[in-house]
């Protein structure tokens, strides 16, 4: 058994055998990365700079639908959007944050209905964080300021709710349903002087099987703190220094991030390590203008009275910010990008581990809430220059499919 990734809080996760063949045909001829089966089991890709995909063979992202305003009234003009669902017959369910409603437009983007309103009756929303359709077909909603789950059928019917440990707010919320049917959803976990998070895992009648664990950042990471006296202690990291996310996946796996190195992990349910992915890249420069940004990121610190060692701050930024599984099992990644064109690409990963290469996107792609594949489409969140939220659907055009040699 391998020593599980150590976890953190979320804010705001063949030997001697060169590659295999891809099962969904994304890989050329030739390869210069390896992938490798441990005695124990574990499977580690190693990735070059270079991309899977040959010249003329690559994806590309293009905007077909565009839902938001940024004036006026009506459900079209969004404050923030929490979660994303889509249904098999291509409507698109937004969380609207600050009105605590569900909006629903149709695949032409038409504003079909709304669902729920803020409160705390039969219903309504708290808090709600995360809305997904679950293996029954029906809207799920978790409210944990509610203390509670509600479902809810596609035409906004309220049908019932299920009864769970609240009162506490995790942004990305980590919890969901797996392929399989079972639903996970976090609770607080004894620990002394810290937050420790776990994940009930329920079965499809909603009776709980176990708690896991979730995954710990392996790395002891430098931080700046400001001392209060008797009272506490606030702690912000070195900016540019990388950190560790994670994820549940559709799998019931765990997907584990290195910002830093670009690192990631899939780990099985009891943290054995299952897959480890690297990949080469040269890293960007620390410049005067993020020197800048960083300065004024902890102005509120300093002012506090913190220290800051400006020293501690690298030369050069971090490979990636996050990465979340489609429903194809590839790993869509946001790589760290130049000023001004951060979310504007997405490094490209197929289910052995192979990165196929980097797809362009005519829109910047927020991290949050993370986006949705459908086949041959991606729903997500995108932000005009006033910040405003607006939800797109992109075509994902694939290069002709070419077979790797053994």
């Amino acid at each position: 058994m391998t020593h599980p990734l150590r976890s953190c809080t979320p804010l705001l996760l063949i030997l001697a055998t060169a590659a295999a063949t891809s099962s969904c045909g994304d890989a050329p001829a030739a390869w210069a990365g390896t992938v490798d089966t441990l005695a124990t089991g574990q499977v580690v890709v190693r990735n070059p700079r270079a991309p899977l995909w040959p010249e003329g063979h690559e994806w590309s992202l293009a905007e077909e639908l565009r839902v938001g305003t940024v004036a006026g009234e009506g459900p079209e003009l969004f404050g923030r959007i929490t979660s994303l669902a889509v249904d098999p017959a291509g409507r698109i369910y937004v969380l609207e944050a600050q009105a605590q409603e569900i909006r629903v437009f149709g695949p032409d983007g038409a504003h079909v209905r709304t669902i729920g309103r803020e409160g705390g009756g039969p219903g309504e929303f708290a808090r709600a964080l995360r809305i997904e359709l679950g293996p029954d077909g029906n809207l799920w909603v978790a409210d944990p300021q509610n203390n509670r789950v509600s479902v809810f059928d596609t035409a906004g019917t309220y049908l019932r709710a299920h009864s769970m440990a609240g009162g506490f707010t995790i942004i990305p919320w980590p919890g969901r349903f797996d392929r399989q049917g079972f639903y996970y959803y976090p609770v607080p976990l004894p620990a002394k002087n810290e937050f420790r998070l776990g994940l009930v895992r329920y079965d499809s009648a909603l009776v709980p099987l176990d708690t896991l664990a979730t995954p710990e950042d392996p790395v002891d990471r430098d931080y700046f703190e400001l001392r209060q006296g008797d009272e506490g202690f606030a702690r912000v990291g070195v900016p540019y220094t990388g950190g560790f996310r994670w994820q549940l996946s559709p799998a019931g796996t765990f997907w584990g991030f290195l910002t830093g190195p670009y690192r990631m992990f899939e780990l099985a349910p009891n943290g054995d390590t299952l897959r480890t992915i690297t990949r080469e890249f040269t890293p960007l420069p620390v410049t005067d203008a993020d020197m800048a940004r960083a300065r004024e990121d902890l102005e509120w610190f300093i002012s506090e009275g913190g220290t800051v060692d400006w020293k501690m701050i690298p030369s050069h930024k971090p490979a990636m910010e996050y990465a979340f599984p489609d429903d194809q099992g590839h790993l869509w990644v946001w790589p760290v990008m130049p000023t001004g064109q951060e979310g504007r690409a997405l490094d490209v990963f197929d289910a052995v581990g192979r990165y196929l290469g980097r797809v362009e996107s005519p829109v910047p792609i927020a991290r949050g809430p993370a986006p949705v594949v459908r086949n041959d489409v991606m729903y997500a969140v995108t932000r005009s220059e006033l910040d405003v939220p607006f939800v797109v659907r992109l075509a994902i055009h694939r290069g002709e499919a070419v077979v790797a040699d053994r």
